[in-house]
């Protein structure tokens, strides 16, 4: 039996693709090495490694302590490296093992863009510079080095992306599967799959339908469509159904982003007052601040969108559509997300705009390079097209640096040089040399989940996610509760402890007395009550 050998010119681009994503992998491990070492992490990205380190670590170990209020994914990939934190503390407390899967995420998505590229036609420096100029976009670099879930939401819909562009020149079931599977994986990432979902099952429909409706009766037609929708949406479906299902069980509410109080919409309710102060009050305000946000970070993504599409549609090339559809679905439901009140609206939620400018720009300067006439002035316009692509890079970093809007960012270095996270480390230091027993200090380690990371002896907390943490709450002197751990209401405006005791953090409520207090250079400050009956 004579063994199939790929030919020489694919052997060559597999070997180039690998070296890419290897390129890329390099590079985020050293820019997240160094954000790391600097204490610039994002409090996001920390927050879904802590779920994932609750499951293990915690008082109450359990698999459903990782939480319904965002999707599983990101918490539940850490997992296994947080297995190694007796020996690398560094992936909990700083979130090593976040960062070490976003890196993973965004250096296969690197290649997945690579390979795009070539499914649209570009070859050659053009694409070897799109890719790169994807690969250094802040949006895209920071996503994958700082542990944000957007690195394995870029990741899926890549995926999706290429299965469908691939689907769309050859109508093979088998890659429908494919993209359906990958939008299921996408809501396990975030919930902005289902604007994704909803966006290829339409795509799908329209492009099945076209292309049976001339073989078959028009009820064939609608059949056939009707059973290639299914395959792609039946997983996602799949994955929304059951995950609303488990937290219906464990929770009591199908949808904890939205009923939860630590939940996306209370989260932005709490914040609408300081949000307001940046953006400014009325749709007109919030869609200027949008709309600024696109036009500096990916300015020539909505522009090169339109004009491919016009170029798609009068060549007869669909391929374009796959990473129209998953990317722009996506783009627009982060932003109608923000102009609804539904969001922070912070910069990464643009993040879809890259790829949709690099693989628009691509798509056009291979079409603009295909044709035989004025050969020199088609070569001019490819060079002015990835230069443009490449050049409006400086503009996106600036703008990362910009506190109006590039809010995380700047937070996120405010608080490397308070130190935040070294006092977060002496809180832990201090009540571990406290010598306390199991469960004795509690907890919202929706705030304090710091603490909790880079403590020793995690399981001296009793935390929220603990299965009988409002028992021990509602009377913490039967259950050897010794101590409140709070941290001020603007800073911690849901905390369960405080909630439970109003005027805990003023001044203990009545029913404790201040034990300690620690306060970093911004101001940010804990305190630690014990309780009066203890």
């Amino acid at each position: 039996m004579t063994r199939h050998r790929l030919d020489p010119a694919r052997r060559r681009q597999r070997r180039i693709g690998w070296g890419v994503v290897a390129t890329a992998l390099v590079l985020y491990l050293g820019v997240g090495w160094w954000l790391s070492a600097h204490d610039l992490i994002f409090p996001d990205a920390m927050s879904r490694v802590a779920n994932g380190y609750y499951t293990m670590r915690s008082r109450d170990p359990h698999l459903a302590a990782i939480g319904f209020v965002w999707n599983p994914l990101p918490s539940l990939a850490v997992i296994p490296l947080l297995l190694l934190t007796p020996i690398w503390p560094t992936l909990a407390s700083k979130a090593v093992a976040g960062c070490l899967v976003s890196v993973a995420c965004g250096a296969v998505t690197v290649g997945l863009m690579h390979r795009l590229l070539a499914l649209l036609g570009s070859h050659g420096p053009a694409r070897i510079l799109l890719t790169a100029a994807f690969a250094l976009h802040p949006l895209v670099l920071l996503g994958a080095t700082t542990g944000a879930s957007e690195a394995m939401l870029l990741l899926t819909c890549a995926f999706m992306a290429v299965r469908l562009a691939l689907w769309l020149g050859d109508p093979k079931p088998w890659l429908l599967v494919q993209v359906g599977v990958g939008a299921g994986v996408a809501y396990l990432v975030r919930y902005e799959a289902l604007a994704a979902g909803a966006a290829i099952a339409v795509l799908v429909a329209g492009a099945s339908w076209w292309r049976s409706r001339g073989r078959k009766g028009g009820d064939g037609a609608i059949g056939i469509a009707c059973l290639d929708v299914a395959l792609v949406i039946a997983p996602i479906a799949a994955a929304f159904g059951l995950w609303a299902l488990a937290s219906k069980i464990v929770v009591g509410s199908w949808l904890e982003t939205f009923t939860s109080q630590y939940g996306n919409s209370a989260q932005v309710g709490a914040f609408r007052a300081s949000i307001d102060g940046i953006v400014g009050t009325g749709g007109g305000a919030q869609l200027a601040y949008v709309s600024e946000q696109l036009l500096r970070t990916a300015p020539l993504a909505i522009p090169l969108t339109i004009i491919a599409l016009v170029v798609a549609w009068r060549r007869r090339e669909p391929a374009l559509l796959a990473p129209v559809f998953v990317f722009g679905s996506i783009l627009l439901f982060q932003n109608l997300a923000f102009l609804r009140g539904m969001s922070f609206g912070w910069i990464r939620f643009q993040i879809a705009a890259v790829p949709l400018a690099i693989l628009t720009a691509g798509y056009l300067v291979a079409a603009v390079g295909s044709g035989a006439r004025g050969r020199r002035a088609r070569r001019a316009l490819a060079v002015g097209l990835v230069a443009a692509v490449v050049l409006v890079l400086p503009l996106a970093w600036v703008t990362e640096a910009d506190p109006r809007f590039g809010r995380e960012e700047v937070l996120a270095r405010e608080v490397a040089g308070g130190d935040q996270y070294g006092m977060e480390a002496a809180v832990a230091r201090d009540i571990k040399s406290m010598g306390l027993g199991e469960g004795a200090v509690i907890t919202d380690v929706a705030y304090s989940f710091p603490i909790i990371l880079a403590s020793q002896e995690p399981k001296v907390f009793t935390i929220t996610t603990d299965r009988d943490f409002e028992d021990r709450l509602a009377d913490p002197g039967g259950a050897s509760v010794l101590y409140a751990l709070v941290s001020a209401p603007d800073s911690a405006p849901a905390d369960a402890v405080d909630k439970a005791y109003p005027g805990m953090w003023e001044n203990g409520a009545g029913v404790a007395t201040l034990a300690r207090e620690w306060k970093d250079g911004r101001g940010l400050t804990w305190r630690l009550y014990r309780f009066n009956d203890a």
